[in-house]
């Protein structure tokens, strides 16, 4: 089967690699052997992330922690494997520092290749950059306008007319999931952040063919956001972060769902193709993704969250029957 592609946006720092480590870790804790790493190198440097995510949280002596803004410096490319029973789909994030997001950089038509070859884009926000005064460092970081100048950019260029879907995945936000109001705050301010995306939706080029959800991860669950640690020049230097006293083991939530949207994503497509599909190419997806890896898909889509339940900050923006979910009466 062809290879999955995911393009996962976001600046240095947001968490990207902590959000796969954990969500590698999750399935790997509920049925091992589904989602699996291609290489040791790859397991090796999700297991290293994830420890020491872990290890952190669970140090009874730390109440709090910093973790300085420390750039990537190279692409980074983390390949697994869904396995089926007698067929397997191999599925690849690309990561890349931060800086190649800048649309004067001479790294960024790479960045722009890579959403435009992605059928599934996650956007990694760095929550409290949005969340805290007043989203003055939104555009830092967050990077709100590199990504939405290099999904306009790559949308533009690919003449395949396919279905993507587009995830928003608020990391670190903890602090903002604590009420059903703040978590609706929180909706809001994706939705203020990042309206260029969101508005691509209604583009006539794209009609019918975007679906967008945002899914809240928390990566560690125990932990919440405390302050910023700033320079003379006002420049971040580094976050702060408290334990949850009435909790301080690590948990993680959430951090199956976007995988399981993803999945849910590809089952609809797949069955798309297949209706429009000839007689022998209907053959070919029952004996592969319908015949073997479908049992897979769906055991990864039946533990799947809808945004009926507004304290956990989900939100379907656009395309619900693109991603498998009726449409609100």
């Amino acid at each position: 089967m062809d290879e999955m592609k995911f393009a996962v946006l976001g600046p240095a720092s947001a968490g990207k690699t902590t959000l796969l480590a954990c969500m590698a870790q999750e399935f790997a804790r509920q049925k091992p052997g589904i989602i699996l790493p291609e290489s040791g190198k790859t397991m090796e440097s999700l297991l290293n992330a994830y420890r020491a995510l872990k290890d952190e949280a669970d140090d009874p002596r730390k109440m709090s922690f910093e973790r300085p803004i420390a750039p990537s410096v190279s692409l980074r490319e983390y390949a697994f494997t869904i396995n089926g029973e007698r067929a397997s789909m191999p599925v690849k994030f690309c990561d890349f520092p931060g800086e190649w997001m800048n649309p004067g950089s001479s790294e960024n038509k790479k960045v722009i290749d890579i959403v435009k070859d992605a059928s599934v884009i996650i956007i990694a926000i760095n929550t409290p950059y949005l969340m805290e005064l007043d989203g003055r460092y939104k555009d830092t970081g967050c990077a709100t306008e590199e990504i939405s100048f290099a999904l306009e950019t790559a949308l533009t260029a690919d003449k395949s007319k396919r279905e993507r879907l587009i995830l928003f995945v608020p990391i670190k936000c903890e602090r903002y999931l604590e009420s059903r109001d703040i978590s609706r705050a929180l909706v809001s301010t994706v939705r203020w952040a990042f309206e260029r995306v969101l508005n691509l939706s209604s583009d006539p080029r794209y009609s019918g063919r975007l679906a967008m959800a945002m899914l809240p991860v928390q990566t560690v669950g125990s932990v919440k956001f405390w302050r910023f640690k700033r320079g003379r020049d006002e420049r971040i230097t580094a976050e702060v972060y408290r334990k949850d006293k009435s909790s301080d083991v690590f948990r993680p939530v959430n951090v199956d769902q976007p995988m399981r949207y993803m999945m849910s994503f590809l089952i609809e497509q797949s069955a798309r193709d297949e209706k429009r599909a000839s007689w022998w190419r209907k053959l070919f997806h029952r004996v592969t993704f319908r015949g073997d890896l479908k049992e897979v898909a769906e055991y990864i889509r039946k533990g799947i969250k809808s945004d009926n339940d507004l304290s956990a900050g989900f939100e379907i923006f656009c395309g619900r029957d693109l991603i498998g979910f009726p449409s609100h009466s």
